[in-house]
């Protein structure tokens, strides 16, 4: 029999750190037989045997085995079996007091290997997709009548498996980089990691106002929602203008970030089956496409899928100043790209908002023979799309359709 590690130990609202420490625990202490979907509907996403409830109050446990909450009536509620925890699911659903409930799932990194390259002479190109987006021109007109410390400070939330603050090339871009996955033995990461290569994406495809702010929420590659949920609200506290979601999975879940404009990677499976947080309301999803610009391979497709971007053998060097580099696939590496746009719409047009960002982004795409709604992402076009118009005269309601001047 599991003995109960937490004893429904109240975490102080303020201590978001110790609090997301003690859910890292909870949820590896419970997680012995893994979080496979099994069944049948209505229980094939409760395997973990968990939910996760916020409530404006104290809430009852509906036959929990163990339970834990804390910073701002935040409850990871633990069952014995999938059955008990769908039917608390469907009572708390039920229950005025609670905000939101859902199962805790896992949040898959993906499959994809991360191969790497030494070499003895410094890379001195940028990579093709650097290129493919015209971010040259992009900078240089951005920059024509201004310079850099005149631009916005534009602050870019990476979500994934963390980045070291130190010995990272990455300096004042850096900003504070936040660790959900226990302690700072369990943190640590390699030079060319998942999170370290999104973040040489971004540092090559913007300019030095757009800075990072990291969370780790993997400590392999597989994480929790509840995990998930904590970095959430973490961004949201930091203020960061742009969450980068380079990962995904199939069961369906919200996104519960609120003020950043959320970017996320469809997914490395040739289909058209929706993975999340990329379809979720609101967020921008990102394929993957090659250098002659057909969709790759390994990239999930759709109507659902917004934009595509570069994500093939997209090479990058070291953020940590070694002579290390590898090559960086898949829509993990296309989502950045994206970020990146994003950014630097924002750093254009400081006064838009997220949904005007998006129609600039999605307006100014390259049209393509490939299955998304938009086309392929050009930063010029992105950050020249609104020269001459007087912004407060146009029509940004026509959601995902070329802007007009009403």
């Amino acid at each position: 029999m599991t003995t109960p590690i937490s004893n429904a130990k109240y975490i102080k609202s303020g201590e978001l750190k110790i609090f997301s420490k003690e859910v890292f625990d909870f949820v590896n202490f419970y997680n012995s037989d893994g979080y496979l979907i099994i069944g049948d509907a209505p229980y094939k996403y409760f395997s973990s045997k968990r939910l996760i409830v916020i409530s404006s109050c104290k809430i009852e446990k509906h036959g929990a085995i163990d339970y834990i909450f804390g910073y701002g009536n935040i409850y990871i509620m633990q069952y014995s079996s999938i059955e008990e925890t769908y039917c608390a699911y469907v009572k708390y659903t039920k229950t005025p007091s609670v905000i939101y409930v859902e199962p805790d799932v896992t949040i898959d990194l993906g499959k994809q290997s991360l191969p790497k390259l030494t070499l003895h002479e410094p890379i001195t190109q940028h990579s093709w997709g650097y290129d493919y987006l015209r971010c040259k021109d992009a900078f240089d007109y951005i920059l024509h009548n201004k310079s850099i410390d005149e631009l916005p400070e534009i602050v870019v939330g990476v979500i994934d498996d963390g980045v070291e603050s130190v010995g990272s090339v990455l300096g004042n871009r850096l900003l504070a980089a936040h660790s959900f996955v226990g302690d700072s033995s369990q943190a640590q990461i390699s030079n060319m990691g998942h999170g370290a290569k999104v973040c040489s994406v971004l540092m090559e495809n913007t300019l030095e106002n757009a800075k990072v702010i990291s969370y780790k929420i993997f400590s392999e590659r597989e994480t929790a929602l509840a995990i998930l949920r904590l970095a959430e609200i973490q961004a949201e506290l930091d203020g960061v203008d742009i969450v980068n979601s380079s990962y995904g999975m199939f069961v369906k879940f919200e996104s519960r970030l609120h003020k950043p404009l959320h970017i996320a990677s469809a997914g490395n499976v040739k289909c058209n089956v929706p993975q999340y947080p990329a379809a979720c309301d609101g967020v921008v999803s990102v394929a993957g496409i090659t250098k002659d610009g057909m969709l790759s391979d390994s990239s999930t497709f759709g109507d659902w899928v917004n934009v595509a971007a570069p994500s093939e053998s997209i090479k990058l060097p070291s953020i940590y100043g070694v002579d290390e580099y590898g090559d960086f696939s898949g829509t993990s590496c296309a989502t950045p790209f994206v970020t990146s746009v994003c950014a630097m719409i924002k750093t254009q047009y400081p006064d838009l908002n997220n949904q005007q960002i998006k129609e600039v982004l999605y307006s100014s795409c390259n049209k393509a023979n490939i299955p998304v709604q938009h086309g392929i992402v050009n930063m010029f076009n992105a950050v020249t799309y609104l020269y001459g118009r007087n912004i407060k005269e146009i029509d940004f309601s026509r959601a995902d359709k070329e802007l007009i001047m009403v």
